[in-house]
């Protein structure tokens, strides 16, 4: 949302509100399922959120609109969100991971992969975007430990992106 939170956003259920405008990420994109998991979870209908059907391929994309007065908030990345200096609300944490066949983890490709990950100039770019963090980058997990969902310390609010 823009600086200083001119439309007072503060929970999912603002988005209902008829002075709010948003603007969202497109259909079949990870963070519009988010987005639609967390607005079921809440009751909120789609068609009363302002702006539900507008969209943009990408969160910078979404950032602008912000930035630009077209929409009053959008559901994305911090790193976005800072680029364009608007404000953002922590809402949920995502863990992402690389899914690699058993048979090709110690092949040479995957092993210098590894490495990348596990090394400090990796940590150092992950560690300078703003919204972001590596722990455990390059660890090695069986497909059963490595789904397991991350503990969240959501909000349950919307993101300013």
């Amino acid at each position: 949302m823009r600086g200083g939170n001119p439309k007072d956003i503060r929970a999912i259920g603002d988005l209902e509100r008829r002075d709010v405008r948003m603007i969202n990420r497109q259909r079949g994109s990870g963070t519009r399922a988010l987005l639609e998991f967390l607005l079921s979870r809440e009751g909120i209908d789609r068609t009363r959120v302002q702006g539900y059907d507008t969209d943009e391929i990408t969160h910078a994309a979404v950032a602008v609109m912000i930035a630009g007065g077209q929409a009053d908030v959008g559901f994305g990345v911090q790193a976005a969100a800072a680029q364009y200096n608007l404000d953002f609300i922590p809402c949920c944490q995502e863990r992402y991971g690389l899914a690699v066949r058993a048979s090709q983890i110690d092949s040479p490709p995957i092993q210098a992969l590894v490495r990348v990950l596990r090394g400090e100039a990796f940590a150092s770019l992950v560690a300078a975007l703003p919204g972001y963090s590596a722990p455990g980058a390059g660890e090695i997990a069986a497909s059963p430990a490595a789904l397991a969902l991350a503990p969240s310390s959501e909000t349950v609010t919307p993101v300013g992106d």
